[in-house]
């Protein structure tokens, strides 16, 4: 993030962050173009701006988070895309002429061209047909449980704990205290990780927070270990290491269509326009996929964190 920073003069820098030490000014920390447009467009440093880049990367669920960042970038006023076959194919639709092509990466290739709405002619297209997620009156139990399945791989041990046990602990990364601390958890010997849950909490809250502590995780708030594909990232405030776990929870629990849970984030963001602090939405996109990615299957290893 030095790189993108460096794009600005030091008054400007220092007003990004709104004081002169600036974190994200760290050598160490990893420069990437997400962040880099990130820093770089004023608009996305308003909470409301904020909010609506989220809310459109939550109506594609159909494409990755970052995917639907890189829409946002090209065409934040979009309806609904596809590609040209998928239009000619599901919906009778071919592209007008002239029709505005928008990139997205390819999981198997370089990239893909898809097309929005308005960019299409043929048949009516029907509201249903448009419609990204369906609202979900509960979770699935099978994106739950192999979510924790495929924690477990990774180290990070998941409980469920009563409140006065707990001890307002959430999620923590394990060291020879906590580990004596939770001794009657019987955690495992590679235990890297500790999250805990509340089991009176209904599965989607259950789901909710595991996502938020699985953000804080994954964006490197609490450090790593030996299977972590994540960076570590003790320099940021617990302002900012909040707004970028809620972000990742948020997204999240907004595409699977939990749309009740995903409101408890992010509250104090949404009454007035208010200015944000400098994160990593890289770091808030890439906790989004992997959590995603951890809910479609049981998983036999770890998987690396691959290509969006």
């Amino acid at each position: 993030m030095s790189q993108q920073l460096g794009l600005f003069s030091k008054g400007e820098a220092a007003t990004l962050d709104g004081g002169p030490a600036d974190p994200w000014a760290d050598p160490a920390t990893e420069a990437n173009a997400v962040d880099e447009i990130f820093v770089a467009d004023s608009r996305f440093r308003g909470s409301r701006e904020y909010l609506q880049i989220l809310n459109f990367i939550a109506r594609l669920p159909q494409y990755s988070a970052f995917n639907g960042f890189l829409l946002y970038i090209q065409n934040p006023a979009l309806s609904y895309v596809a590609t040209a076959r998928t239009w000619a194919r599901k919906f009778g639709r071919r592209l007008k002429l002239n029709a505005r092509p928008l990139m997205i990466l390819a999981p198997m290739g370089p990239v893909r061209f898809v097309y929005d709405l308005k960019d299409t002619e043929g048949d009516p297209a029907m509201a249903e047909q448009l419609i990204s997620y369906p609202a979900a009156a509960r979770l699935p139990t099978r994106v739950y449980e192999s979510t924790i399945h495929n924690c477990a791989l990774h180290g990070i041990v998941v409980r469920e704990v009563v409140k006065d046990d707990r001890r307002n602990d959430t999620a923590l990364r394990m060291t020879p205290s906590i580990r004596k601390k939770y001794a009657h958890l019987h955690l495992a010997k590679d235990a890297g990780y500790l999250i805990m849950l509340d089991p009176a909490d209904t599965t989607n809250t259950k789901f909710a927070k595991l996502a938020l502590e699985l953000g804080h995780i994954f964006c490197g708030h609490l450090g790593i270990d030996k299977n972590a594909w994540w960076s570590e990232r003790h320099h940021l405030s617990a302002t900012q290491e909040e707004l970028e776990a809620e972000s990742a929870a948020f997204l999240v629990c907004q595409r699977k269509g939990l749309a009740g849970t995903a409101k408890t984030f992010l509250q104090q963001y949404q009454p007035a326009d208010m200015q944000i602090p400098i994160i990593s939405l890289n770091a808030i996109l890439q906790a989004v996929n992997y959590i995603e990615t951890m809910g479609r299957s049981r998983w036999r290893e770890p998987r690396k964190q691959g290509r969006y």
